[in-house]
């Protein structure tokens, strides 16, 4: 321990990280600055298909990178007050201050190669986490457009979401997101998506033949799904106003029907799977929450997705 401090710089304040460089993650302006190459192909991987969208402060990241330690575990979250952290061992850890929009990581080298573990537990937690802080509402939910309009597609794992998204995006409609989507809280409606990012359930395969050359791996968080481009998909873009929120209801057989519900219902849904924040920011998002949840929600059932999409296009006729 004494060798861990000793000498005039033992916080490390002075590690130089040379190779800066700009990402826009969701449209927000990230400035990177790391000392290792592994970091910016990480970063250019999860952020690099981005254009810039706000007029923001940017966010600053620094990263270090040092070449003792093995591989660490996954990491924990832990956040009080305006200070979140990650922390997996005494050599791989993050710590964000998003009343800065700020945060340093440190990393070893076996970590740093791990580009897709890197990417996840790190780099996309550090930006996601300042974002919601600062600007956003995190929505479970995919996200369609027909014109300029936007409908989300809310509900369980296995509603299918994602097969619905993309089958829609097949035939004519924008793809914005399959399973996670941002509202921006300051302008009413306005959900950011990943439109170059699709994963599916293995049991997709049985929908589009497309898939069938695609076998199911293991996710950075440990999931096991197909991940793919959207393939196929003319129009895709990385935002849309919200007109309209579906929640799907899975069927084994009969036609598609929709049933109007409760925006209060609705509401209760995305507020069960909202993290808790800080007391101000969760009612910031429970008011952009507010403003979707009354946008004359419908629950879909339905079974075949050919008929599912019908039913999604009478909804914005």
């Amino acid at each position: 321990m004494a060798d861990e401090f000793s000498g005039p710089d033992p916080f490390r304040r002075e590690v130089k990280l040379e190779l800066e460089s700009v990402y826009y993650p969701l449209g927000f302006h990230l400035q990177l600055a790391t000392n290792c190459a592994e970091i910016n192909n990480a970063a250019r991987e999860i952020w690099g298909h981005y254009p810039q969208a706000f007029e923001l402060p940017p966010l600053r990241v620094r990263v270090a990178v040092e070449p003792e330690g093995d591989h660490p575990p996954v990491p924990a979250y832990r956040g009080q007050e305006h200070l979140m952290i990650v922390a997996a061992d005494a050599r791989n850890f993050a710590v964000c201050d998003h009343t800065r929009s700020a945060a340093f990581c440190w990393l070893n080298a076996a970590t740093a190669r791990d580009r897709p573990f890197t990417g996840y537990y790190f780099l996309e937690a550090i930006a996601n986490y300042t974002l919601t802080q600062l600007y956003l509402t995190p929505v479970h939910g995919a996200c369609v457009a027909r014109n300029g309009r936007g409908v989300l597609l809310c509900g369980p794992s296995g509603a299918g979401k994602t097969s619905l998204a993309y089958f829609c995006a097949r035939n004519g409609w924008t793809y914005i997101s399959d399973n996670e989507s941002w509202l921006m809280r300051r302008s009413p409606a306005l959900l950011i998506g990943n439109p170059h990012r699709l994963r599916f359930r293995a049991s997709a395969r049985e929908l589009f033949p497309e898939l069938q050359a695609h076998e199911p791996a293991q996710d950075a968080n440990g999931k096991m799904s197909i991940k793919m481009e959207p393939m196929g998909v003319v129009s895709t873009d990385y935002m849309c106003g919200v007109r309209r929120v579906v929640f799907l209801a899975r069927q084994p057989d009969g036609p598609a029907t929709l049933r109007a519900i409760l925006p209060e219902q609705a509401l209760e849904y995305f507020l069960s799977d909202l993290p808790i924040y800080d007391s101000r920011i969760r009612e910031e998002q429970r008011a952009s929450l507010q403003r979707i949840a009354g946008l004359n929600p419908v629950e879909l059932r339905y079974s075949q997705l050919d008929d599912a999409m019908r039913q999604l296009e009478s909804l914005l006729i």
